[in-house]
């Protein structure tokens, strides 16, 4: 899994089954790059960050902004998971408000089971560099099974650079944020954690990411270019 979102589809997937990348480049080294906002990552449908693997250059990793979906009268934007029609429906999404992201986890209906919905901070870039964060979110599951699925994230601010040289390009005004999220599904009694460390750049959006799988294994994308609209 490349992403948040991509990760949390597959997680719902594997509580069902336990209960039975665009060559436009804007001008990176200019703050805004043909961006939409100020914010450290614009978004907007139709806004696509294309990563590679610093290991593997076959490897690529993409974030396309392709929908909306609506939560408590909040709009929250949907990232395309890799192998997925664009067309798929799903609940997931994520939101700015005030230099803090939050990640929606909607209600689900598959296969007999039902997840509520929930809302939890993912990234808050208001914070001064070595402050940290934490909160928890519990999701009921019901129907053929009952339990729950409890995200608990864990942020901080990392450092913030005037600037970072990624792929041989310059991107400037950039926030380092680390979160640690660790999900924990009380049906299969299996746990999870993941440890994202992003580089925003500010009226740009990603441009670095390494995500560590459970303390044992690491992939590391750099950002190669991106489209904003």
């Amino acid at each position: 899994m490349k992403n948040i979102l991509q990760y949390l589809f597959a997680l719902f997937l594997m509580v069902c089954s336990a209960c039975s990348k665009s060559d436009d480049t804007g001008n990176p080294t200019i703050p805004g790059g043909g961006a939409s906002s100020s914010s450290y990552w614009p978004l907007a449908v139709g806004n696509t960050w294309n990563l590679v693997n610093l290991n593997d250059p076959e490897d690529k990793s993409v974030y396309l902004l392709h929908k909306t979906v609506e939560h408590s009268g909040k709009t929250y934007f949907q990232i395309k998971p890799v192998g997925t029609n664009a067309k798929v429906e799903l609940t997931n999404g994520i939101r700015e408000e005030d230099g803090i992201f939050y990640e929606l986890h909607g209600a689900t209906s598959a296969m007999g089971v039902n997840t509520s919905a929930g809302v939890i901070t993912s990234i808050n870039t208001k914070l001064p560099v070595g402050a940290t964060w934490k909160e928890d979110l519990t999701i009921t599951v019901s129907g053929m099974a009952s339990g729950t699925i409890k995200h608990s994230n864990e942020g901080k601010i990392l450092a913030k650079s005037s600037s970072e040289s990624i792929q041989g390009k310059t991107y400037k005004d950039v926030i380092k944020v680390e979160t640690k999220k660790t999900v924990r599904n009380s049906i299969s009694g299996q746990s999870l954690t993941l440890v994202y460390e992003t580089w925003l750049c500010k009226s740009v959006g990603i441009i670095y990411e390494k995500t560590t799988y459970n303390g044992t294994h690491a992939d590391q994308y750099q950002l190669v270019n991106y489209v904003l609209k």
